[in-house]
């Protein structure tokens, strides 16, 4: 019995290579992003891809918490007790600041209508997008619309004000990831009722890449992202990346 304990203790810390590390500390968005980090009514206990992913690689050594994004990339890059930003996109911004573990999923560039507001899809080709009102969560990267910044309304911190905007006609648009559209209605976090809008992809869109960062300012910055990178090869060996992914109902 000693051997096997012992080997189970192992197994539970290969994974892992920051092994003589504290607790790490991983953040998402408090708007929740499911199906990659949310949580529900019942709970605060963060589920999600991201988050099961992470505890998978980093068993009693991860605490996982929901925070406004912007501020969630802030306190990483600034390591105010954060050490993990999950479900980012990589950026050349972003190039500049973090690090950034493999891949470990994609996501479909997608957009909403009302369609009181429109009889037929508005976007036949992907710039044009350059005529109408577009509306994007506060602090998301949205470089798949080849808009400049100050072409996107990015003022709402949550989904609900961005249907809000959609509702009052303070936007034609809302551009995020289809598969996160499909997770709130799915989890019935957000009330989106396909009678009243509609969910497409962006024309002449690729998917985007899904990747932990870490800062790189961060002093165990490398060693974090390999232990992410060995965690996601072994689940991805494994195939459990797969079927978690597929829990989440993610095809």
């Amino acid at each position: 019995m000693r051997i096997i304990a012992i080997f189970v203790s192992l197994l539970l810390t290969c994974t892992c290579g920051v092994t003589n590390a504290a607790v790490l500390n991983a953040c998402g968005g408090d708007n929740n992003w499911p199906p990659m980090s949310y949580v529900t009514n019942q709970t605060q206990f963060v589920k999600g891809i991201s988050a099961e992913i992470l505890r998978n690689i980093f068993p009693n050594k991860i605490n996982i918490k929901l925070l406004p994004w912007a501020r969630c990339l802030y306190q990483a890059q600034s390591q105010l007790d954060v050490d993990i930003v999950m479900s980012v996109f990589r950026t050349p911004d972003r190039e500049q600041t973090f690090l950034f573990s493999k891949p470990y999923m994609s996501l479909t560039p997608s957009y909403l209508y009302s369609k009181k507001r429109f009889s037929s899809p508005p976007l036949k080709i992907l710039s044009d997008l350059n005529n109408y009102k577009i509306c994007a969560l506060h602090g998301a990267s949205t470089l798949y619309t080849n808009l400049p910044p100050q072409k996107i309304d990015s003022g709402a911190t949550n989904y609900t004000s961005l249907l809000k905007k959609i509702d009052r006609t303070y936007c034609d648009i809302v551009v995020d990831m289809r598969e996160v559209f499909a997770g709130f209605s799915a989890l019935e976090l957000l009330q989106i009722d396909e009678r009243q809008y509609q969910i497409l992809r962006i024309p002449e869109t690729n998917k985007y890449a899904l990747q932990f960062a870490v800062s790189k300012t961060h002093p165990q910055a490398e060693e974090i992202i390999d232990s992410l990178n060995q965690g996601l090869n072994q689940l991805i060996k494994s195939g459990d990346l797969n079927n978690l992914i597929e829990r989440e109902g993610i095809q």
